[in-house]
This record gives structure tokens, sequence and C-alpha cells, in this order.
């Protein structure tokens, strides 16, 4: 086959492949990540841990594996950024509080136990995805209670500036992923990322950076507190948003044929 014929085939099939992937990020389908933390029950259990504390804390990965061979339709998760706190939509005729405890970026995580028994992890880097159930919400606050009802990410009226902010976070996340992906890992992620959206995107204006150490008390108040956004790095369980998986798969096929 002619080299060229080949360059310009690969070159189409990767195109084809980022559209795919673009509109399957584009595409959101509320699985409640937007709060992944409160008010979770005994059979759905969010599993919360610092970063920190996980590799000290071995019971916790065995607990976690145990319940996610009974839950096959929920997964580990690292969350980069939190953004808690409740808000009453603006329009809304009802006046039921929305309330809020989500990461900004999160990653799939796989656990395993080796011959020993000893528990482990693995963060998936290629699966690092922003938090556009979270978005929405927040991007939604001056709809109709009945518009936003069921409303997919690019139906929900956001402008094409919103879009491109969002648009050329992704392609940074991309670009690290590519070519320094320690990066991802690092605690500044979610810091910078935060302050991209907070300068750009008026929604995330009215949600301050916090000083404070985020705790799991600080849920306790929640429906009292504002939006706010903590540096924190934390593990929880959840259900698996549906679009993930199709999005990470695409996002290895365009790296094979680049």
């Amino acid at each position: 086959m002619d080299s060229k014929y080949s360059e310009e085939s690969s070159e189409v099939v990767q195109a084809y492949l980022s559209y795919l992937q673009e509109m399957s990020r584009k595409i959101s389908l509320r699985t409640g990540m937007e709060n992944t933390l409160y008010s979770k029950t005994k059979n759905s259990p969010h599993y919360y841990r610092p970063f920190e504390d996980v590799d000290v804390d071995l019971q916790y990965l065995r607990g976690v594996k145990n319940h996610l061979e009974k839950e096959s339709d929920r997964q580990l998760f690292l969350g980069n950024g939190l953004i808690t706190g409740s808000f009453k939509k603006k329009q809304a005729k009802k006046q039921a509080k929305k309330y809020v405890a989500a990461p900004l970026i999160y990653f799939l995580v796989k656990t395993d136990i080796d011959e020993n028994g000893k528990p482990s992890y693995s963060i998936e880097l290629d699966s690092v995805s922003l938090n556009y159930d979270l978005i929405t919400l927040v991007l939604e606050q001056d709809l109709e209670e009945e518009e936003d009802e069921g409303m997919g990410f690019q139906s929900a009226g956001v402008d094409t500036k919103k879009l491109q902010v969002l648009e050329d976070i992704e392609n940074s996340l991309e670009d690290i992923l590519r070519h320094e992906s320690e990066k991802l890992m690092t605690n500044s992620l979610a810091d910078q990322t935060f302050r991209q959206i907070h300068e750009k995107i008026p929604e995330f204006n009215q949600i301050p950076p916090s000083t404070e150490e985020f705790t799991l008390q600080k849920l306790e108040n929640l429906g009292t507190v504002k939006l706010t956004f903590y540096n924190h790095r934390f593990f929880y369980v959840a259900s698996s948003p549906g679009q993930l998986s199709t999005y990470t798969a695409l996002r290895k096929l365009i790296s094979e044929v680049s």
C-alpha cells in the first residue's frame, strides 16, 4: 500500500475517532456524579477516603473490592478537586435545594489482591475526565426547573464562549496525558483547572476556593453552606457514568492510530 495513502487513511480514522470522542464527551447523561458524598445509604456507601490515607489503610481497599464484587454497576474513583455546598435554582417554582458534593476531575481506579492476599490499587490515568454532571448543574442554576430535567449538556443553553473554555481545559488534560501524564496526579491540577473555570465562566465566579482542609464533618451543614471549592484529592465509590467507558475507549484508540 502506498505510504502516502496509508498516512492519509490514518489521519481520516484519527479525525473520525476524535469526532466520536468529542460527541461522547458532550452527551451528558445525569448519573449522580454531581453528588457523590452527601446523604448516602448503607446499600450505596460512598467509601470516602483522603488520597493520602489509602496506602496505609489496606482494610479500606479490601472493603471496597468486596463491595464492588457485589455491585457491578459501581466503581472506585479518585477525585481531584472537590466542590461542596447547596443552592436553590433561581427560577424554580419549587424551592427544593440542590445539594452538591462532587469532584471537579475524576479518574477510574482498579483494585486487586495479590497471591499473598495484599490489596492494591492502580489509577487509570487515561480515564481522566472533567465532571460534566457537576459543571452542567452549576451552569443551569438560572434555568426553569422543568427545562433542565433530563437535559443534555449541549442543549442546556451553554453559550459558545463557555463551551470553548471547557474544550480548552479538556485539550489541556489530553496534552498532559500524552506528554507529562505524571502531572495528572499532582495536587495543583484541580487548583489550576478550577482557577481557569472560576476566572472565565461567570457561574463559577460565585464559588470561592476554601482556605481550610476538607473533612466529612463539613457535610453535616451542607444545606446552609454556599458552593465552595476545596483543593482536595479523595477516593470514593459511585455508579459509573455510562459514557465514561466509551470516552476512554475512544481515547485509547486515538493514541494507537496516531
